[in-house]
């Protein structure tokens, strides 16, 4: 790459910028407008970590009863020897344990069902195959306060079985539930839904019951606290109109008769059953392109009417509702670009729904999971295969998190939450493919209950801890390249049109939620500051809120970081009449407060925040004459700046620079310059308040009539 004929001088003072210091209210005054800060309601949710390396297929995760994590995996390559691993985090703790395997000689693994019972520990079914034939159904258990799994233990009574589920009742009693044909190829009169029970972990299965004859296209299983057990499932073929439904209470070894139950005409799909800890019991399913459920109270036999989520003109695909500890069932579907809530309360009725995000595509919805203190998380993919989360906590919905991308075109992960509420996720992350087209995955998790993790400096786009350019074209649009790995600035995300008269300056977390602002201000001296959800780029449809007015009377308006030191991200201005600089302190409503002149005689330079130069956390200016010499100023901390040191010179071929933070991933600020031809320049800052030379990052940037 060509480097730049830029030089780095040693110390040298400016004599024609004198430093006036301490003048509080000079010059024009500012309006503040102050806003209450965003509600702390959200479980924040920890940064996405690789739980395996290469090869690995995420099976589940469970929270037992003691608020431990345990989650499952699949390891190897299907067809060359796959093994079953798992690992453990306990509640409170923010990392796994080391992975411990669970079995190993599987020539193929599938089917995996890991449940958690009310005794503390986890369980995990599969079906193992040898070669292409199924050799067994196997379980094994992590009893609680254990660290290595039992040793698998086979369903004898189930030699022959598709799609087996397992239960956990009181106790940890398990409940596997099946379709069989205990004789294959000699009688399909015996072709059925059977189910076994273990009663202990260290007993044996007990022989099938057969529950319903013929074949059984879907089904669920579920137990309540008292020990009933409830499966529903689709008899005959794909799209019937019907449902069964079969019982067996507690201490019983007797299937009640399957109730025929009609639901109404068209297809009937996407079967989901699933008992809240007062006993409730919630089953729903699709039908013409709606979601449908019947409710059966705690303790009873006996389901209520047939209902439907409410209705909504934005709704555009369904999602599997959500049974809560207290009996109510909230929702959550994909609308236009958003995802869309609501929730029925005990005595039916159901809140107005309402969007949780805002220019989000929603490609799949996860099943949510619900903690015994009324909070509930919500994951979902993007039509861009990008993993979001969202939270509820205290009644009250938090901000959208990106957790990274999944693996594309597979089923979705898990998301488990303990009595508590802290939720934890494990996902597939797509790596590549084998030379005879095998997916190679890595499992990924996160979890709630982690500080709360501020944003990074510039990171606008992707929340992925790398800062972004803004760049204004001429019709007022605006485009966010995002940062990456390798030091340059390439993925291009759309921001939409601005007017052509307003200014936007990237900002740092100005209202405390977690979320990097956009400060802008129109041709009429009003300023807005625009949060959009975490990791989405902003447009002229984010939310915003006034915090001032008079601004027509400024301009270089700049962000570097924090000038005062109380952690609040704060605003440089210069007056445009008298070239006089100010500051202006960030507050913690959300606006900002002028703290004084700092600086006079600035009419004529370029002013750029550059964030932190000499690694001392305080924010720092650099500024171009217009003789092209660089000039740094390092702040104070204490509400002030210094005085100028020339730092490099021929900068006046840039027709604009940039501090874009640490570009490079060295934990030292860059600054980035564009040039009258188009060529984008990185210079690393060395952390001792110098740049190094420039190296080019791009060209054909001639267009755009500014970048920030």
């Amino acid at each position: 790459m060509r480097r730049t004929k830029k030089t780095i001088v040693g110390a040298a003072l400016l004599p024609t910028l004198t430093l006036t210091l301490g003048v509080v209210g000079a010059g024009l005054a500012t309006t503040l407008v102050t806003a209450a800060p965003a509600a702390a309601t959200d479980r924040t949710w920890g940064a996405p970590a690789a739980l395996t390396g290469e090869r690995n297929t995420s099976a589940g995760v469970v929270v037992t009863t003691d608020g431990t994590a345990v989650t499952v995996w699949t390891s190897g390559t299907y067809g060359d020897g796959q093994e079953l691993w798992g690992a453990t985090r306990a509640a409170g703790a923010t990392a796994w344990s080391a992975p411990v395997r669970i079995a190993a000689g599987q020539s193929r693994v599938q089917g995996v069902h890991l449940v958690s019972g009310d005794d503390g520990s986890a369980t995990l079914a599969w079906d193992r195959y040898d070669t292409e034939n199924l050799a067994a159904h196997q379980t094994s258990t992590l009893r609680p306060g254990a660290t290595a799994w039992t040793a698998p233990a086979r369903i004898t009574s189930a030699p022959s079985a598709y799609e087996l589920t397992l239960v956990s009742g009181p106790g940890g009693r398990l409940t596997a539930v099946w379709l069989g044909d205990p004789t294959p190829g000699e009688n399909d009169a015996d072709q059925g839904l059977y189910a076994a029970d273990l009663a202990s972990p260290d007993g044996t299965w007990s022989e099938a019951v057969m529950i319903g004859a013929g074949y059984a296209y879907a089904f669920k299983a579920t137990a309540d606290a008292d020990g009933m057990v409830t499966v529903a499932w689709q008899p005959g073929v794909v799209g019937t109109d019907s449902l069964n439904v079969s019982t067996r209470a507690a201490g019983s070894d007797q299937w009640s008769a399957p109730k025929v139950g009609a639901v109404g005409t068209g297809y009937v799909g996407e079967l989901d059953l699933r008992t809240a800890a007062n006993g409730a019991t919630l089953l729903s399913w699709t039908q013409d392109g709606d979601r449908a459920f019947l409710l059966r109270p705690a303790g009873s036999t006996t389901w209520g009417p047939r209902e439907y989520l409410p209705a909504d003109q934005d709704r555009t695909g369904t999602a599997v509702p959500q049974l809560e500890a207290d009996g109510r069932v909230t929702a959550v579907w994909s609308g236009y670009r958003k995802l869309r809530t609501a929730t029925r309360a005990v005595d039916g009725t159901w809140s107005q729904p309402r969007s949780l995000t805002e220019s989000t595509s929603v490609s799949r919805i996860w099943a949510p999971a619900a903690g015994r203190d009324g909070s509930l998380a919500v994951l979902w993919t993007t039509l861009e295969d990008e993993l979001w989360a969202v939270t509820r906590s205290d009644g009250a919905w938090g901000r959208p998190t990106p957790l990274g991308q999944v693996a594309p075109y597979t089923r979705p992960g898990s998301v488990a939450a303990g009595a508590d509420g802290r939720a934890v996720a494990a996902w597939d992350k797509r790596l590549g493919t084998t030379s005879d087209h095998h997916e190679i995955n890595q499992v990924w998790s996160a979890a709630t209950g982690a500080a709360k993790q501020p944003a990074k400096r510039r990171d606008h786009v992707g929340n992925d801890g790398f800062p972004d350019l803004y760049a204004r074209r001429t019709d007022g649009t605006l485009a966010v390249y995002r940062g990456n790995a390798v030091g340059t600035v390439s993925a291009k995300v759309e921001a939409g049109f601005w007017g052509t008269t307003s200014t936007l300056v990237p900002f740092g977390d100005l209202n405390g939620d977690g979320v990097n602002d956009t400060i802008v201000t129109d041709y009429g001296g009003a300023m807005y500051r625009y949060t959009p959800d975490r990791g989405q780029p902003v447009t002229s449809q984010t939310p915003s809120t006034k915090i001032g007015t008079g601004w027509s009377a400024f301009d270089g308006l700049t962000y570097s970081g924090d000038f005062t030191a109380d952690g609040l991200p704060d605003l440089v201005a210069r007056q445009i009449s008298t070239g006089d600089l100010y500051l202006y302190a960030g507050t913690k409503s959300g606006g900002f407060l002028r703290t004084g002149k700092i600086g006079t005689s600035w009419k004529s330079l370029t002013i750029v925040g550059a964030g932190d130069l000499n690694g001392d956390k305080h924010a720092d200016l650099v500024a171009r004459t217009a003789t092209g010499d660089l000039y740094r100023y390092y702040g104070t901390g204490r509400s002030t700046i210094g005085s100028g040191t020339k730092i490099g010179s021929g900068w006046g071929g840039m027709v604009d620079f940039v501090g874009i933070g640490d570009l490079t991933g060295d934990g030292k600020d860059d600054i980035l310059g564009r040039t009258t031809a188009g060529d984008l320049y990185r210079y690393a800052g060395n952390g001792t308040g110098g740049i190094g030379s420039g190296v080019k990052i791009g060209s054909g940037w001639k267009s755009f009539t500014s970048i920030r």
